[in-house]
């Protein structure tokens, strides 16, 4: 029986990817692609920032179903800001503790859906194994100790080491580690200037060690992130150099094989990204000032508590923000006001099952529900009226096409569901980014987390298997896919 591979790479561009494997940049990836299925025009979920796209990816849900609303959300319940480490200056300014506990801790244990099962727990109830190689979403049936480094343990006041639940296998860099590849890569690797482990090369030394001592698991994720962190400051037309390096990292695994067409024989490899990214302005207009444009609601400062004065909480999400408005009679002005903003590309808000869309700077509106008379390229079935050209959607017949915003529905609906409170959900237009005190912005470079495709789209490899994968594949089906690998696996070795 195969067993399965799934590369998980940050910020994975499909103009990027294409551009590298015309000027053979990436012969790993190249190899994989000539040897499988390609497809550049995989769907992610939204909002396009990785904790809620991992918690889609690993439950096949979106986030009205999964409740992670995104990477930044307000909680009004516990009057909290969540943040599952976003930028510095934020981290400390809502206190490390908490965000630490939120990252480790509550979004796996607390906020993610505990009646939804992820893949790895399906796969440990179908009697298969598997390793969660530095995904910051591994919710599983096994419960491993977390101890962190002594500098982060002294910033944290000794109050985070405890147990978490995961795979069979479970790494968080230097907090969860395997000793041998640890020691292969040495300590550098693992101090806090390569985030303690969270990089490409300790997860592709975990893998590698696994596969080599024989202990490979059947199903094993591994998380590349350091291609994010490079496109974030050169911006995604300048970002072939950085996939180029992750390339060479998984070349590593590939040579921990006899050959790669060995590695092909053994196993099925998917690889794919959480999402892509836009290049934002080089100039301060090209930041939406969310706290100047909103000032006279009285924004939640960070760090602080809602009081009496406080009209709203916004929650950054680089390109996407939640407004979560605190007083019953605010909403409307709020809408209004943000609608005055031209950069601003769409403003949506719930309307008991249905949902408002307007455009910033214009007086276009649309509204949609589900179940109505038309029909999408996934099945899913639609009531739409007003503007289409505010989603960039055309309907033709009884049929919805998807234009710069795909699955807009679905995903637009499964973030304004993701809470029962009331929420305003915005998105910036091309290479525009939401500007808040204290949260990352990057003028000149790239940024995520709207609805728009430069943000939406990455792309997906398969090989080593002819099973079946739509046409039109999204992230959200991938969960899906990998359980019905090992369904038909396991049916072909028991009828043979």
């Amino acid at each position: 029986m195969k067993k399965v591979i799934f590369l998980l790479i940050d910020s994975f561009i499909p103009q990027v990817f294409e551009s590298c494997l015309k000027k053979g940049k990436v012969p790993v990836l190249k190899f994989l692609k000539e040897h499988g299925r390609y497809w550049s025009y995989c769907v992610t979920a939204f909002p396009t920032m990785t904790a809620s796209v991992d918690a889609s990816l690993m439950t096949g849900t979106y986030p009205d179903v999964h409740k992670v609303p995104g990477l930044i959300w307000y909680d009004p319940e516990e009057d909290e800001i969540i943040n599952y480490i976003n930028g510095g200056k934020t981290i400390w300014k809502t206190g490390l503790v908490s965000c630490a506990r939120n990252a480790l801790y509550r979004l796996n244990e607390k906020h993610l859906n505990k009646n939804l099962t992820t893949i790895f727990e399906e796969l440990h109830d179908r009697g298969f194994s598997s390793a969660s190689i530095n995904l910051i979403l591994h919710r599983g049936r096994n419960k491993h100790l977390l101890r962190l480094p002594f500098f982060l343990n002294l910033m944290t006041g000794f109050q985070l080491n405890g147990s978490i639940s995961g795979p069979d296998i479970l790494t968080l860099g230097a907090m969860s580690s395997i000793p041998e590849a640890r020691k292969n890569i040495g300590k550098f690797k693992m101090r806090c200037w390569n985030n303690y482990g969270i990089n490409d090369t300790y997860a592709v030394e975990t893998a590698k060690t696994l596969i080599l001592s024989g202990n490979q698991p059947d199903f094993m994720m591994v998380y590349l992130p350091d291609n994010d962190h490079s496109v974030h400051i050169t911006n995604p037309d300048h970002a072939e150099q950085a996939l180029l390096k992750v390339d060479q990292q998984i070349r590593k695994l590939f040579d921990s094989f006899d050959t790669w067409e060995k590695a092909l024989e053994k196993n099925i490899f998917i690889v794919t990204g959480d999402h892509g990214q836009t290049r934002i302005g080089n100039d301060q207009q090209y930041n939406i000032d969310l706290e100047d444009i909103l000032q006279e609601f009285h924004p939640l400062k960070l760090g602080k508590r809602v009081t009496d004065q406080v009209g709203l909480v916004i929650c950054n999400n680089e390109r996407m923000a939640y407004i979560y408005p605190v007083k019953d009679d605010l909403d409307s002005k709020i809408i209004s006001r943000l609608k005055s903003e031209q950069h601003i590309d769409q403003i949506a808000y719930k309307q008991g099952n249905r949902i408002i869309v307007h455009s910033g700077g214009t007086e276009k509106m649309c509204l949609f529900e589900k179940e109505g008379p038309y029909t999408d390229v996934y099945g899913n079935r639609w009531f739409f009226q007003g503007d289409q050209s505010i989603l960039d959607i055309q309907i033709e017949g009884n049929f919805i096409k998807y234009g710069e915003y795909p699955d807009v529905l679905s995903r637009l609906y499964g973030a304004l569901f993701s809470q029962v409170c009331p929420i305003i959900v915005i998105t910036a237009e091309s290479r525009y980014e939401f500007k808040t005190k204290y949260y990352p912005t990057h003028l000149g470079g790239g940024s995520h987390g709207s609805l728009h495709h430069f943000d939406s789209i990455i792309p997906l490899i398969v090989s080593g298997t002819d099973h079946f994968l739509s046409e039109h594949p999204r992230i959200v089906d991938l969960k899906k896919f990998i359980i019905s690998l090992f369904d038909q696996q396991q049916k072909q070795a028991v009828l043979s």
